[in-house]
């Protein structure tokens, strides 16, 4: 950290502290009524309800009240307010607007594939979501948020290597009522939001929601105006709650979600089109795609290396005056050339179009049909004994058009079609007596996803023809059947050693199979398979373990030490474009698991009634890191890297007076690979920029968020101004650290609002604004800068965005 972070540190530190010593100073003095107080938040970090201060687990949470406050309406904003928490929905491999990247305290996984495993564990009412497409949805009736940072492995256990997000959903009533709510705003946004208490009787209760969005994309393709980005989704939910006697529970529940988009709002952000023409010794022979569409194009400034023997034959565009004599040898040498010109028949940089355009062509779509069905059953066997079990089923279909390149050639298209369910069953037993508390479970999983992925390339094929009267490209189907199953049994005891000092030790053990089997050609001749139509098997298991110490310093502050493992199974890679050798699949068909352990040490202090603060430094070590790399074009994964990961957090809320709030959060990351191996796949191009000293993907090094918001009672209304701010330092999105693709700079966003509601809180009017300072920033990217296709590409926040809703409760 440079001397001007250190200094801002220091000072924000200083002026908390400051605040401590004043807040506590006014406890002494009668409170009068206020609008605002402190919240005592329920969490479920150790599988039991407790008060979030009472856990010695570095934990965000957030009421519905809460995230209403501030405007957290998606997943995605949900890291604009937890500090070292990364949450975007724009996985570029997918294509797809509901993909979902997430990651804590610089771990997580940026591809969306079914043959990788997310690194955060998204829970919805307790239930495992086991991919990353989904996870990127409107909040519409969710009743809290909690983000557990750090690895979960222990209760947690599969996928929670950097932590864990748990979503609950609001319970159904007693009695009957609901909530209707509309909006309006920018980019012709619409929506619609319904919710309904039915209670049946004394001991059945039900609820119903449906809710509707629509918005505009945000980014043009010039080509015939369709706009990328753009939102138009529903959902329907269901719960029935039956509580038959008073110590059993039988809670189930459904959910449907349909999304049906033009595709995600990727950018053209760079293209290596050889611009020295006298390179040599090229591996990866970067950009050459390009070339080799562009001398097909009729680009005079461009050539292409055939497909040959040392020595082989250069082609040019007819009627090219490039001297070409002498650049091949039998020593090898550049495959390709583009000079930077802005003639539209050669493939160049001249295709950039901005944050908000595109000059792509390829056709593009973004669909989803998610659904699922829950049971949860609760006995209370005994006045300290409670007998869990929950059973869930899931069902996830998409797909994921895109243009890559961004430009009017095929250098890379890809259309992804995913098909997939998925079960799980968690049986736990949990005991609560006087000094002892204990949490012991069974865990099963499985799923099986289809995945077909057709990738169209700018290559040289031998007999498909894709562009009118051309011979210059190819079709690889990428097609994959990831089928896996997860074992574990864990279980975790806390003990109160006395009224001040409790102890925790807990561990789990997970076994897991990963299989693969792939199907894998390229169109021009279907039957020679990459590699043999198989099933692929390997097993993969870990210990897990943790253990912490928490101390009650007096009666608003407590301290705690822990010790965390957790780990993420490896798997088998299934991208190909072309036929594997038996070297090729000793080399890099199988990637490892990867591994985090992790020290932490904090606080949690209600210094008084009107101001909390909460607090963490910790320092973790991330092995067998699962790295991408290029071999040709196709990204595999390696376990090739090490990394250290040193940070810490801050949050705090205080109400200064009884119609202030102020709240906010800090995080600051220090990351690093301190090793990253050099891959060898025999006799093919591999690429990466992967070096030691890189920092981590999603992991700026400073990152925080102030809000700030006031009641002001005008007769009988109270109206509710209020301003968030979020502040971020330079973010990279690959490991690589490529700056074409980075968010280089810091950015600041800036919301406001103001909220107009009657005493009896019946109704209430919202009008705001979004990113109202209409910041640029890039939210993710993905560069193949340095593999034959050459290209990169970027998303960029929307922009301002200026809104109004109405919401009514009956």
């Amino acid at each position: 950290m440079d001397t001007n972070k250190s200094t801002y540190f220091v000072s924000v530190v200083s002026a908390l502290s400051a605040a401590i010593a004043f807040s506590h100073q006014a406890a002494s003095q009668e409170a009068s009524r206020s609008s605002f107080t402190l919240e005592e938040v329920t969490v479920t970090a150790r599988k039991v309800e407790e008060n979030m201060q009472d856990v010695p687990v570095s934990v965000s949470a957030f009421t519905a009240e809460g995230l209403e406050r501030r405007q957290i309406n998606s997943t995605a904003d949900i890291g604009k307010v937890t500090p070292n928490l990364q949450f975007t929905n724009n996985a570029p491999l997918a294509g797809n607007n509901n993909s979902s990247v997430v990651f804590i305290r610089g771990v997580g996984q940026v591809s969306a594939r079914a043959n990788t495993d997310p690194g955060v564990g998204l829970y919805i009412d307790d239930v495992y979501m086991g991919q990353s497409v989904g996870g990127s949805m409107e909040m519409r009736d969710i009743a809290g948020v909690q983000v557990l940072r750090g690895p979960q492995g222990t209760l947690f256990g599969r996928n929670t290597i950097g932590g864990a997000v748990l979503l609950s959903t609001t319970e159904p009533g007693d009695e009957f009522g609901g909530t209707l709510k509309a909006g309006l705003g920018e980019d012709n946004l619409r929506q619609v939001f319904g919710a309904v208490d039915l209670p049946v009787s004394d001991s059945v209760k039900t609820r119903f929601s449906l809710g509707a969005k629509q918005q505009d994309g945000y980014v043009e393709r010039v080509s015939d105006g369709t706009d990328l980005g753009d939102t138009d989704n529903y959902t329907f939910t269901g719960k029935v709650n039956f509580f038959p006697t008073d110590t059993f529970s039988a809670k189930l529940s459904f959910d449907y979600t349909e999304a049906d988009e033009n595709g995600s709002p990727m950018v053209f952000a760079g293209y290596n089109n050889n611009t020295d023409v006298n390179q040599t010794g090229q591996a990866a022979n970067p950009g050459w795609f390009g070339a080799n569409q562009s001398v097909g194009a009729g680009c005079s400034d461009a050539w292409i290396a055939l497909p040959g023997p040392p020595g082989r034959p250069v082609d040019t565009a007819v009627g090219s005056g490039l001297d070409i004599s002498g650049l091949l040898t039998d020593g090898g040498g550049p495959r390709g050339y583009v000079a930077e010109n802005t003639d539209t028949s050669c493939i160049n940089n001249q295709w950039a179009a901005g944050p908000y355009e595109t000059n792509g062509t390829y056709e593009i779509e973004s669909s989803l049909e998610n659904w699922g069905v829950a049971a949860k059953f609760e006995w209370d066997v005994t006045d300290s004994i409670v007998l869990k079990s929950i059973t869930s089923y899931r069902e996830l279909s998409w797909t994921g058009k895109r243009d890559a390149d961004n430009t009017p050639f095929t250098i890379l298209h890809t259309d992804f079609a995913s098909d997939g369910d998925q079960f799980s069953q968690e049986l736990q037993l949990n005991f609560q007596g006087d000094s002892l508390k204990a949490v012991a479970g069974l865990y099963y999983y499985e799923e099986e996803v289809t995945d077909i992925l057709s990738v169209q390339v700018g290559d040289k094929g031998d007999g498909f023809s894709c562009g009118e009267g051309t011979n210059r490209c190819h079709l690889d189907s990428d097609n994959n059947i990831t089928d896996n199953q997860s074992y574990a049994a864990f279980g975790q005891v806390t003990y109160d050693f006395n009224h001040a000092l409790s102890g925790t030790l807990g561990v789990r053990y997970t076994s897991e199979t990963k299989a693969s089997i792939p199907d894998q050609f390229d169109y021009a001749d279907p039957t020679a398979k990459y590699l043999p139509v198989q099933r692929y098997e390997a097993d993969f298991s870990a210990t897990t373990v943790s253990a912490n110490l928490s101390y009650d310093v007096n009666d608003f502050t407590m301290v705690y030490a822990s010790y965390s493992e957790g780990f993420k199974g490896g798997g088998w890679n299934s991208t190909f474009n072309f036929a594997l050798t038996e070297s090729d699949l000793e080399a890099g068909h199988l990637f490892n698991q990867e591994e985090v352990t992790s020290y932490e040490l904090g606080f949690k202090s209600d210094v008084s009634s009107n101001f909390r603060i909460n607090g963490a430094v910790f320092s973790s070590d991330y092995t067998d890191l699962q790295f991408t790399y290029r071999v040709f074009i196709a990204p595999w994964f390696f376990n090739a890297g090490k990394a250290s990961i040193d940070g810490a957090e801050l949050e705090f809320t205080w109400i200064p007076s009884d119609s202030w709030i102020v709240e906010g959060g800090l995080g600051y990351l220090d990351t690093s690979v301190d090793e990253a191996v050099a891959i060898e796949v025999p006799g093919r191009p591999v690429s990466s920029g992967v070096a030691q000293g890189n920092q981590l993907p999603f992991a700026p090094e400073l990152q925080g968020n102030l809000g700030i918001g006031y009641n002001l009672e005008l007769g009988s209304y109270l109206v509710s101004p209020r301003v968030d701010i979020t502040y971020s330092d330079a973010v990279y999105f690959d490991a690589a650290n490529t700056s074409s693709i980075a968010q280089l700079d810091s950015y600041t966003t800036l919301d406001l609002s103001v909220a107009l509601e009657n005493y009896d809180a019946d109704w209430k009017m919202v009008f705001g604004v979004n990113n109202a300072t209409d910041e640029e920033y890039i939210t993710s990217g993905n560069s193949s800068l340095s593999s034959g296709s050459g290209y990169a590409e970027v998303a960029y926040a929307r922009p301002r965005v200026i809104f109004a809703n109405f919401t009514y409760h009956f």
